[in-house]
């Protein structure tokens, strides 16, 4: 099985195509979530609004402050 796992997911890269788990938030939506919070909202309401856990939104808003627009490799989403 391990074996099948890598040999698709080198498939899908040779082929261009993103590996991986897709991300909760795209970037807009970070961006969003981000002027929310510095405008005063609470982030666990801001999450709860997302429908997502207040560690994803944080993990989320550490990407949105580092930049991060793209998929990566596998375990480097980003």
């Amino acid at each position: 099985m391990l074996e099948r796992a890598v040999g698709a997911r080198a498939a899908k890269q040779a082929r261009g195509l993103p590996t991986g788990r897709p991300a909760k938030l795209n970037a807009t939506t970070r961006a969003g979530a981000a002027q929310r919070i510095k405008d005063g909202a609470i982030p666990e309401q801001v999450a709860a609004d997302l429908g997502v856990s207040r560690s994803t939104l944080y993990r989320e808003l550490r990407k949105h402050r580092e930049g991060h627009v793209g998929v990566g490799p596998v375990g480097q989403e980003g």
